[in-house]
């Protein structure tokens, strides 16, 4: 398990126009939730951006230190804007480092499905995330599913994924993860048909009735018909 750490700063001023003024100044207003309550805390654009992008997808504890204050954490949501892309706010979740914790961790899956590679299928991740139980040190990065036996029409639940030592799986175990379906109908009628060989330039025009005679060579138009006599 990665583990990162964070700087942020408590804050007193709450409300809309307090977080805008953060904002502007290059920081995100986050809120942690704790054993002992609520806080408030700020943190700077470019060292969560920084953060995030060492963390990648992945799982991960952080050492929050809230003003010299040490606090094990995740980061439980993030908000960002539509169009900038900058973090607009921040969920972190207060960790205790001995008692159990309930996560969601990001699902990847591992090989090359039998129904994706033998019988044409397509694979889906259902499930992005699966909620994991465990003492923060066993807290793992992803889920892996090996999906390499898995065949079309097939799929992968909650209760038949190996568990890493330590983790459960609380929840439905009836839940889907992975699934492996026959190619979508709009995509086989894209195909070619077998044994078809397109006309070049002939895109949209219309076929010859069948026994139609090919004009002669050099054979001259039509003439146009004679206007019609008043």
């Amino acid at each position: 398990m990665k583990k990162f750490s964070l700087n942020v700063t408590s804050r007193q001023v709450h409300g809309r126009g307090p977080a805008r003024r953060l904002r502007l100044e290059g920081a995100i207003p986050a809120i942690i939730y704790g054993k002992s309550g609520n806080q408030s805390v700020s943190v700077k654009q470019e060292d969560f951006r920084t953060l995030m992008r060492a963390k990648g997808t992945a799982a991960a504890l952080i050492d929050l230190n809230v003003d010299g204050k040490l606090m094990l954490s995740l980061i439980k949501e993030s908000q960002r804007h539509p169009i900038t892309q900058k973090f607009l706010h921040i969920d972190i979740m207060e960790i205790d480092p001995k008692s159990l914790m309930t996560a969601a961790i990001p699902v990847r899956a591992v090989g090359e499905a039998y129904g994706v590679k033998t019988e044409g299928g397509t694979l889906a991740i259902v499930s992005q995330t699966v909620n994991v139980r465990c003492l923060p040190e066993n807290l793992p990065e992803f889920i892996e599913v090996d999906v390499t036996e898995l065949k079309v029409n097939q799929s992968i639940h909650v209760g038949a994924l190996k568990a890493p030592k330590g983790i459960a799986f609380p929840g439905d175990p009836q839940r889907v993860v992975v699934v492996c379906s026959e190619m979508a109908a709009e995509e086989a009628a894209a195909e070619p048909a077998a044994g078809a060989v397109p006309v070049a330039g002939a895109e949209g025009a219309a076929a010859p009735a069948a026994g139609a005679a090919a004009p002669a060579a050099g054979a001259a138009a039509p003439a146009a018909a004679p206007a019609a006599k008043k």
